[in-house]
């Protein structure tokens, strides 16, 4: 008995390493994905009357765990242990409850107001195991709480992933208001929205520089449209690029060394590759159609592009040089904008099907596989891909004007992000940028 009580104790023990060892979640669109089930009860407050700070913390976090797609955040109704009673640490946490629920992971949170500041005690358990995979304490203004939410958020998402999370990361999109465009940067989520080209014209295109501290955009402000670039860290705008013609579609490398756009000043659109100061010109296709919209594979060897030279828009790929042009999408008669997944296994793109309508597809350059994420809801268009590539950016006028959504890489998940007032169009995910600068 003393054997088997012994071998029994044993095997538990190594079930539970192994549980706690084994979550990790493969991205969204990997055929072994799943939810992860996730239990988040309201944030217990630690008798500083906090109540109204702890709603608002557990509304962010709730937001930011289910913007990822990659958790399955349990129904509070469902819930058979009571928050209120159970306190934040593992030994007042009664976790057979939450594993009878479906739980697998708990997040519990306690919040307490210090004068103007707020502290956050935050800890991720394994319901099975029982044991703490996390813990952090966090200490900042009320006015920060936002920011706070979201480094747990970005721990928690790390932890299972392996990845930094998107929530320090920005979206920049156009955005039109009466007749005039606008270029406007916003959080993930759509939050904290502020226009920073606002100059009476249209501004069109918008592209983030590799470093995530600049955007590139084409504007008819001095005619054109020119191409030009704002540092977002000094404010100073300059042009990059005003050959005659077009000037638009710019694209940066990952790598930072090379802009990628569409110039016509040979009196046809073609894809050129020009320095980010603007030096060094090259084009790189010669054809007597349309040549548009490029974008960079990760490692910056490759560029996709749009060309008519088959008769109808198409999504061709070629080498940084220009070399080695090959067609990649064969259904479809109007296939356009396309963006490179950060991981390099799929391309998105926009096609036109035979009712007019747009939709959001993806296709694996290696293969050639196409999968549908969009459908039957407006049209969808201008996806990009996060820098995580699990989520996807994209414009639809399911609601009548033309707003900004997210959506997994798997077409799921689809939830509406811009708040603002006007049609917002062409959205571009940024880069990870340091956690220190948001």
């Amino acid at each position: 008995m003393r054997r088997l009580a012994s071998l029994f104790i044993l095997l538990s023990v190594c079930w539970a390493s192994v549980s706690w060892a084994q979550v990790k979640l493969p991205p969204i669109d990997d055929p072994n994905f799943r939810p992860y089930p996730m239990a988040l009860p309201e944030f217990k407050d630690l008798g500083t009357g906090a109540s109204v700070l702890a709603k608002q913390g557990l509304e962010t976090l709730r937001s930011d765990l289910a913007i990822t797609g990659s958790f399955k955040l349990l129904d509070p109704r469902s819930y058979l242990a009571d928050p209120a009673k159970e306190g934040i640490s593992s030994a007042t946490i009664n976790f057979a409850d939450w594993l009878n629920v479906g739980a697998e992971g708990l997040i519990k949170i306690g919040i307490l107001k210090q004068g103007d500041d707020v502290v956050l005690d935050c800890h991720l358990f394994d319901v099975a195991t029982g044991r703490q995979l996390l813990a952090k304490r966090l200490e900042g203004t009320q006015a920060k709480l936002r920011h706070l939410v979201h480094v747990w958020a970005d721990a928690v998402v790390e932890h299972f992933t392996g990845l930094p999370s998107v929530f320090f990361t920005r979206i920049v999109a156009t955005k039109k208001v009466g007749r005039n465009k606008q270029i406007c940067v916003m959080d993930f989520d759509g939050h904290n929205e502020r226009c920073v080209v606002q100059n009476g014209s249209l501004n069109l295109l918008p592209a983030w520089s590799a470093d995530g501290k600049g955007i590139f955009y084409s504007s008819y402000i001095k005619g054109g449209p020119y191409l030009y670039f704002l540092n977002l860290v000094t404010g100073k705008t300059r042009v990059v690029s005003r050959a005659r013609g077009l000037n638009i579609g710019a694209a940066a490398s990952p790598d930072g060394k090379w802009i990628a756009l569409t110039r016509s000043q040979d009196d046809n659109s073609e894809i050129y590759r020009i320095r980010p100061n603007g030096s060094g010109a090259k084009r790189l296709t010669r054809n007597f159609s349309i040549d548009s919209s490029p974008t960079f594979s990760p490692d910056s060897k490759r560029i996709a592009f749009v060309s008519e030279r088959s008769g109808t828009p198409q999504i061709y790929v070629m080498d940084l040089d220009g070399s080695r042009v090959k067609r990649l999408t064969f259904r479809g008669n109007y296939n356009q904008t396309p963006d490179w997944s950060p991981r390099g296994d799929w391309i998105l793109f926009n096609a036109r099907d035979e009712r007019l309508v747009y939709d959001i597809f993806k296709i694996n350059p290696d293969t050639g596989e196409i999968r549908r994420l969009t459908q039957d809801q407006g049209n969808n268009e201008h996806p990009s891909f996060s820098p995580d590539g699990n989520l996807v950016v994209f414009s639809s006028t399911r609601t009548g004007e033309s707003k900004l959504y997210v959506m997994s890489a798997d077409g799921t998940n689809q939830r509406q992000i811009s708040r603002g007032k006007g049609e917002y169009s062409t959205p571009e995910w940024g880069p990870w940028i340091e956690k220190k600068s948001k």
